[in-house]
């Protein structure tokens, strides 16, 4: 299966030994690079800032949380606001808080309609949902929802959708989670998902189908969604699963249509029997089920009940 990994922004703390200096920490994240985590008093917003920042390296999140909402009250118009909200949502999500994580994204888009962050804030409400998926499958769901509502064309929503679709079908909600893999095919013909999802689409056939009492339609069209992924992917990394589970369809077909012949016997009507024993036998010939068809033949021609 074909997995996507989104990573939290790393964080690392290198402590200074220099005694004179009257800084005691020197942290370093993605977005600043190395900077000093001042011990004396803050005199700048940009001071307040890397302060803030600092506190998240040192894994003090609810004290950053109050920091950044202090740059927030402090000076609500500026660039330093507008991250800070974010950064807010960071520190609720590294202290495992989700819901309050989403809530501070959700701000942050409200507070700043059309911000040029967009991008920036759904890929960690994305995140949010990664982590969420193997706790809470349906909050995970909600999330991605929201994703793909606020910006349906944008380039984390394709893998939203097939998020969506996956939490469906890893909760067993399988006519849920086709609807979801259709909806993904309907609205992103062309993305590089395509593959997966044409092989998930008749697995989640499948197994929709072992909670019913033998649908053959659905094996049926199962099957068929398989032949196509193979068309469309012979080299693909699902070929030799779906040549499998092609196989392992076409044996249950078989079977059925062996049991109608031998309903047919039961009622004495062999003609009718033969005719789906030949069935078998022309479709389905490298199967017990064709050896077992042309035994029945054979058994109809020695007592002549058929030419």
């Amino acid at each position: 299966m074909m997995k996507l990994k989104y990573i939290l922004p790393s964080l690392c703390i290198i402590v200074c030994t220099t005694a004179t200096s009257s800084y005691g920490k020197w942290v370093w994240n993605k977005e600043t690079g190395w900077m000093e985590s001042p011990s004396v008093a803050i005199t700048t917003l940009e001071q307040r800032y890397k302060y803030a920042l600092s506190l998240l390296v040192e894994q003090k999140y609810l004290m950053a949380v109050k920091e950044f909402e202090a740059i927030i009250d402090t000076a609500p118009d500026s660039e330093y606001a507008e991250i800070s909200q974010i950064n807010i949502g960071w520190a609720y999500g590294l202290n495992g808080d989700y819901k309050r994580a989403l809530k501070a994204y959700e701000k942050a888009l409200e507070k700043h309609p059309g911000t040029k962050r967009t991008e920036e804030i759904l890929e960690k409400e994305f995140q949010v949902g990664i982590v969420q998926i193997d706790t809470n499958e349906e909050a995970a769901i909600r999330v991605f929802e929201k994703i793909i509502e606020k910006h349906p064309l944008g380039p984390i929503a394709p893998d939203a959708q097939v998020k969506i679709a996956d939490c469906y079908f890893k909760l067993g909600q399988y006519e849920e989670a086709i609807e979801a893999y259709e909806k993904f095919l309907e609205n992103y013909p062309k993305n590089e998902w395509v593959p997966y999802i044409q092989y998930q689409i008749p697995l989640s056939k499948v197994y929709h189908e072992k909670l019913q009492e033998r649908n053959y339609g659905l094996l049926i069209s199962a099957r068929e969604g398989f032949e196509e992924y193979l068309v469309s992917n012979p080299q693909g990394i699902h070929a030799e699963e779906a040549k499998r589970m092609i196989e392992e369809i076409r044996i249950i077909e078989a079977e059925r249509e062996f049991n109608i012949g031998e309903f047919y016997l039961r009622v004495k009507k062999p003609v009718s029997a033969a005719m789906y024993f030949k069935y078998v036998i022309a479709d389905f010939p490298d199967t017990i089920w064709a050896e077992r068809a042309n035994e029945r033949l054979e058994f109809l021609r020695m007592i002549e009940a058929i030419k």
